[in-house]
C-alpha cells in the first residue's frame, strides 16, 4: 500500500467520525440553537478542510508533508470538539462552546494563511 492511499483512508475515517458526531449533536441539542450553530460551524469547517485536502493538486506529495499533517490535526481537533459537545453536561457545555469558538477562530486564521 502506498502512503497516499493510507492517508486518504485516514482522512475518510476521520470524516466519517465527524459526520456521526455531528448527527449525534444535532439530535441531542435540537432545542438549543447556540449548540446547533456551533455544530454547524464546526461541520462547515470540517467540510472546508476536506475540500482543501481533496483539491491538493498532486497526491504524490510534491507539497510539503506538513500541509497534510496540519489539515489532519485541525480536522481531528474539530472532531474532538464535536465529541466534547456530546458528553458535556451543565456548565461544562458553556466551556465547550466557548472553547469551540476559539478553536474555530484559530482554525480559520490558520487556513487563511495556508490557502
Amino acid at each position: 500500500m502506498d502512503i497516499a492511499y493510507l492517508e486518504d483512508m485516514l482522512f475518510k475515517s476521520v470524516a466519517k467520525e465527524i459526520e456521526d458526531l455531528y448527527e449525534e449533536v444535532l439530535q441531542m441539542y435540537s432545542f438549543d440553537e447556540e449548540v446547533l450553530n456551533i455544530a454547524r460551524s464546526i461541520k462547515g469547517m470540517c467540510d472546508y478542510i476536506l475540500s482543501i485536502y481533496r483539491n491538493i493538486p498532486n497526491p504524490e506529495r510534491k507539497l510539503d508533508e506538513s500541509l497534510y499533517t496540519t489539515l489532519y490535526n485541525v480536522l481531528k481537533d474539530m472532531g474532538v470538539t464535536l465529541y466534547d459537545l456530546t458528553v458535556a453536561e451543565g456548565e461544562q457545555l458553556y466551556y465547550v462552546i466557548s472553547s469551540a469558538y476559539q478553536k474555530l477562530n484559530g482554525a480559520n486564521n490558520l487556513l487563511e494563511r495556508l490557502t
